[in-house]
């Protein structure tokens, strides 16, 4: 039995046409190596890990409301950059296929000279993303807590904020120009004109306004003078009506202003008049003396002129406080209409023109941010390991035995720039 049990596992020889048996040889595992076996393991992992994160961001980018998903203009997102890295990903691609064909091939000068070029490609990737960082964190775009220079929507802690960091920027310049006064002054009379032009009246407006959309659109005008983010009819008509309306009211109080000057002007030529008539009054009555040397009791005209000129001081008085009033009603105005001039006519808002790092509204733009370094941050992770893997292999003879090795960090590197073939389109396109 036991014979029969052991012949009955045993391979049937086949044979051939001419009779001949020919050996049959079975693979007992995989029909790869185990270290093919591993990576893809390992690859199936990071698949798993990539589908996660691509996931959220969908899920992130399709559940924001309507319209405030920030366009990839609005968050610096240069798309010929993106497109310049997919294509030195594709061409590493293919320079590390070359460099396995050459190790299978035993040209070992030639295979290293393929994969010191893939990892050239991969630095000069990451350094095209090291710029892109750069960028963003210079104009304020990154995830920071509890958030970076980005605000969700326009309102009034996005005003105070703004208002405290600019005091604070101003603080910083009145510093600087006790010490290099010429170059500080341009910048800090900007800085002050923002303060009270833009700041101060949007408080302002907002504070004394009970209409729900004239507040929404003295905030939203201020956020989008600060970073335009896409073209809006709406706070145009505003502005330019704002300024028609600020410039008739400045009309009538500049009027007012002068009329009042010019009542307070007679009034001191009055006043004047008055009081050398009571000195020329004063000096005729004491010059006429008794004999004991008292002076005689000021008479009626000299007791009209001083209750005229109590009179006169009180209407001149009244009409300086009147001045001061206008010119409380008048600087403001002034103010606004100067940051109308300034201000309205700049494309890319005053903090791109100025280079002011200063708060600014995108909406869901530290989702965006966060999601975005996220996942850029972690692919760029994989293209440093694939470069510390290059380096590693650089010095050793990258011949035939060495082929498999090549052959698996050749598709570690072919899922990395699959990745970002993904992400490229996600990202910059949409």
């Amino acid at each position: 039995m036991d014979t029969m049990a052991n012949s009955r596992t045993k391979p049937e020889p086949d044979h051939g046409s001419h009779g001949h048996a020919v050996p049959l040889v079975y693979q007992r595992a995989l029909p790869m190596s185990p270290g093919k076996v591993a990576i893809w393991l390992f690859l199936s992992t990071e698949i798993m890990f990539f589908t996660a994160l691509i996931g959220t961001y969908i899920v992130l980018r399709f559940g924001a409301p309507g319209g405030t998903w920030p366009t990839p203009a609005q968050v610096g997102v240069v798309e010929w950059l993106g497109a310049l890295n997919t294509f030195v990903l594709i061409c590493s691609s293919m320079t590390i296929v070359f460099a396995y064909e050459a190790a299978k091939s035993d040209r070992v000068r030639s295979a290293r000279s393929w994969l010191l070029a893939t990892m050239l490609l991969g630095l000069v990737f990451l350094g095209i993303k090291g710029v892109e960082y750069k960028s963003k964190y210079s104009h304020g775009i990154y995830p920071r807590f509890p958030r970076s220079l980005m605000h969700d929507r326009a309102d009034l802690y996005f005003v105070s904020n703004f208002s405290s960091q600019l005091k604070q920027r101003i603080a910083d310049e009145e510093a600087f120009s006790n010490q290099s006064p010429k170059q500080a002054v341009a910048t800090l009379e900007r800085l002050y004109l923002i303060q009270t032009g833009l700041v101060n009246w949007t408080e302002k407006k907002v504070g004394m306004s009970d209409d729900p959309q004239m507040k929404r659109l003295a905030l939203e005008s201020f956020a989008h003078q600060i970073h335009p983010l896409s073209k809006r009819p709406d706070i145009d008509k505003y502005l330019a009506d704002e300024q028609t309306e600020l410039m008739q009211e400045q009309q009538q109080l500049v009027t007012q202003q002068e009329q009042l000057e010019s009542d307070l002007a007679t009034a001191q030529q009055q006043l004047a008049t008055l009081s050398d008539e009571i000195a020329q009054l004063e000096s005729d009555r004491k010059s006429l003396v008794d004999d004991d040397g008292n002076f005689p009791e000021p008479g009626e005209p000299e007791q009209q002129r001083k209750a005229q000129l109590e009179s006169t001081e009180q209407k001149a008085k009244s009409i300086t406080e009147s001045i001061s009033s206008l010119n409380q009603q008048l600087n403001p105005i002034q103010r606004r209409l100067e940051a109308h001039s300034a201000f309205n006519q700049l494309e890319k808002g005053i903090n791109e023109h100025f280079h002011l790092k200063l708060p600014m509204v995108i909406p869901s733009g530290n989702t965006w941010a966060n999601t975005y370094f996220l996942i850029t941050g972690f692919h760029a992770l994989h293209v440093v390991i694939g470069i510390i893997v290059f380096l590693l292999l650089l010095p050793l003879e990258l011949n035939r035995r060495r082929a498999k090795v090549m052959e698996n960090v050749g598709l570690y590197w072919h899922f990395v720039d699959i990745v970002w073939i993904f992400l490229f389109p996600m990202i910059y396109l949409f």
